[in-house]
């Protein structure tokens, strides 16, 4: 079974560079990968080993930093529908919405 078809049970911090054959790493942002702030400003990813293969076949050199095992969010950190609900009406209060509301 190929890792696409089973969930990961990690993820790899990397980051994205140039490539012998892929120079512009503006292509990457058109690759539908997590990415996450640098304070180098690199390029970097928050990859399965499928999406670094991806990648290389790509033509873009991977370097990798880390590994993040793949679990779920703690419950303290998620919010309720009710509490987004009320966040979101009190940032939109007083804007005009179509249909009079």
């Amino acid at each position: 079974m190929s890792e696409s078809a089973e969930r990961p049970t990690a993820r790899f911090d990397a980051t994205v560079h140039p490539g012998t054959t892929h120079r512009d790493l503006r292509g990457v942002a058109g690759l539908d990968l997590d990415r996450i702030p640098d304070p180098e400003g690199a390029v970097r990813v928050l990859v399965t080993v499928e999406e670094c293969r991806r990648l290389v076949e790509s033509g873009y050199e991977v370097h990798l930093h880390a590994t993040v095992p793949v679990r779920p969010l703690p419950g303290e950190l998620v919010e309720r529908d009710d509490a987004v609900r009320a966040w979101l009406e009190e940032r939109l209060r007083g804007i005009r919405r179509a249909g009079g509301a």
